[in-house]
């Protein structure tokens, strides 16, 4: 009489680099979520120092800018260059419950908006 099917051996094998397998993708994927994550929150900061640039440039704050000055996010709010419901990809905060400001310096007349917390 033949036996079929596999032995404990070839089971044992099986599982075990299967187990081995989804550990590997699992830790791949966990990187790949933080490197999501890294970059939104980047792309978040990004778009504030973006606007505050450009509101440093407008009528209204070219002469209070000229020698550096600090944006607040209501000040970006309340001259439309942000929407008030903006999330910080970090803690899910709208922007305008928050205390973040972005510095506008000059060196040399080169401008540089930097995004502070």
């Amino acid at each position: 009489m033949k036996n079929k099917g596999f032995t404990l051996i070839e089971l044992i094998i099986t599982i075990a680099l299967m187990a081995m397998i989804g550990v590997v993708i699992a830790s791949n994927m966990s990187g790949m979520f933080s490197k999501e994550e890294d970059k939104s929150i980047d792309n978040f900061k990004k778009q504030l120092q973006d606007a505050a640039c450009v509101l440093s440039e407008s009528n209204s704050f070219k002469s209070r800018c000229q020698s550096g000055c600090t944006i607040t996010m209501n000040d970006l709010i309340t001259n439309g260059l942000i929407d008030e419901n903006l999330k910080d990809p970090r803690n899910n905060k709208r922007v305008k419950e928050t205390t973040y400001t972005v510095k506008v310096q000059y060196n040399n007349k080169v401008k540089t908006c930097t995004f502070t917390e």
